[in-house]
């Protein structure tokens, strides 16, 4: 009996330690992520859920990062405050959306996500903690009766509009008519539309402007509408009838699960001649005929062979020559067109246009013959290389800019940030290289052959 009870008391202070120990253990932030639908139809929205919970409070907001995905659009939708209790502790943070819109059929994985938290471990002392966002996997995917559509484009409503202003009322050659189109959709950013193709037409002189893209988020019930605006200018050099083709597109509509087509119909123009435009080329020239040629040949017989026997020459060299310079010349292109100097050229030209999204792109196009990058060149990995705090800003703004809800309110330049990607660039460039070890030439290459031996029969006597 009085082992019993021994025992019982044993059981008894280890239960009691164990409680008090779990007791006094210190409460963490938690994280958690879901995205709903985990399968979606190309073009279409996937919504991430990320929930930051910690202990007491926050004094500092959540460091989150972009949550950018390869070939998909992110876009933040907003954040709400939460708070809950876990095991009597009070939690409080925040719960983040984002929107995912992928852009071509795939897996898509958001992994290797970090947060970081400063919450009121022990208030009013903070600590700070880096959390890892839970793996999380998207499937996206082209329906099997659109597998045809290309481009594939999908939305909840898709329409065109179409105007066309035309320089005088009755048009003459030399006159000019624009043609305007805009698409409008509901469900899909702007960046996934697909551009407008004008038609090439012979006879007026095709001009296409820089496309506008725009999207709108309803703030109370959250939906998005976007539209595109295409624009052309057509110079008319000759006179005649035209027709401007109609322009159609055929999408995925999301709503009915079937394939739509959207058109905008043709538009009949007829030039008329305008002489005042006819070049007048006034003949001051003295008319010669057969017999003066033949005269002034005659009178300057020398002048006359010398040219005939120079064209002779150049006329047996050119062809080579023009042959060897025009491949010289296309390498020259070929080369340039494919350097990185190129491509950061075209960073440039849409700096100084100030679209957002052309510069976005462009970005991310030089990104990709970068080579001080090394392998996996995107943005963050230019951010990490750089470490530059005034182009991670400008960076942050062109994306802000870009993807947030608030666009229009984010000040940004294109201009700003092309001089500290200058400034990031040459210092990269400009940094010394790794010295490649040089190598000794391998022995077969030169190989040490033995001389023969000599027969001392045959060696000469020494004197």
């Amino acid at each position: 009996m009085t082992r019993i009870l021994a025992c019982g008391c044993v059981l008894a202070l280890f239960a009691t330690s164990n409680a008090g120990a779990q007791q006094t253990l210190t409460p963490e932030p938690v994280v958690t992520a879901s995205i709903d639908p985990a399968r979606v139809v190309v073009g279409q929205r996937a919504t991430l859920v990320v929930t930051v919970l910690a202990p007491n409070y926050m004094p500092a907001p959540p460091l989150l990062p972009d949550f950018q995905v390869r070939n998909a659009v992110t876009r933040p939708l907003g954040a709400i405050n939460q708070t809950e209790t876990r095991d009597g502790v009070a939690y409080a943070g925040i719960r983040y959306e984002f929107a995912i819109f992928p852009q071509e059929e795939g897996s898509f994985a958001i992994a290797d996500q970090k947060i970081g938290v400063t919450y009121a471990a022990a208030p009013p002392q903070a600590s700070t903690l880096t959390l890892d966002v839970p793996r999380l996997a998207l499937e996206a995917f082209i329906p099997e009766p659109a597998q045809s559509l290309d481009p594939f484009v999908s939305s909840n409503a898709i329409s065109f509009g179409q105007n066309v202003k035309q320089s005088s009322q009755e048009l003459r050659v030399g006159d000019s008519i624009t043609r305007t189109v805009t698409t409008k959709a509901d469900g899909t950013p702007a960046m996934l539309l697909p551009p407008v193709t004008f038609a090439k037409i012979d006879g007026l002189a095709l001009y296409p402007a820089q496309p506008s893209v725009q999207d709108n988020v309803d703030r109370r019930t959250g939906v998005l509408s976007a539209t595109r605006i295409d624009e052309a200018t057509y110079i008319l050099e000759r006179a005649g009838d035209y027709t401007l083709p109609p322009i159609e597109l055929a999408w995925w509509n999301t709503r009915e699960s079937k394939v739509e087509r959207t058109r905008i119909d043709s538009v009949n123009v007829r030039v008329a001649d305008n002489p005042a435009l006819r070049a007048a080329v006034p003949n001051n020239a003295t008319s010669w005929k057969g017999g003066d040629y033949i005269d002034a040949i005659r009178d300057h017989w020398l002048l006359t062979m010398t040219v005939l026997a120079l064209l002779a020459v150049v006329a047996w060299f050119a062809p080579a020559a023009i042959r060897s310079i025009g491949q010289d010349i296309i390498r020259r292109r070929t080369a340039y067109l494919a350097s990185e100097a190129w491509s950061f050229a075209q960073v440039r030209s849409a700096s100084r246009g100030g679209d957002p999204t052309k510069v976005y792109f462009a970005l991310l196009d030089w990104l990709q013959r970068f080579e001080p990058l090394g392998p996996g060149r995107h943005l963050d990995t230019l951010k990490k290389a750089a470490k530059d705090p005034g182009l991670d800003q400008e960076l942050a703004s062109l994306e802000a800019r870009l993807f947030s809800p608030q666009a229009e309110d984010v000040a940004w330049t294109a201009r700003k940030l092309l001089k500290r990607v200058k400034i990031v660039r040459n210092r990269l460039l400009n940094s010394a290289p790794a010295q490649v070890p040089r190598q000794a030439l391998s022995d077969h290459l030169n190989p040490v052959v033995a001389p023969p031996p000599i027969n001392p029969r045959w060696r000469p006597v020494a004197r």
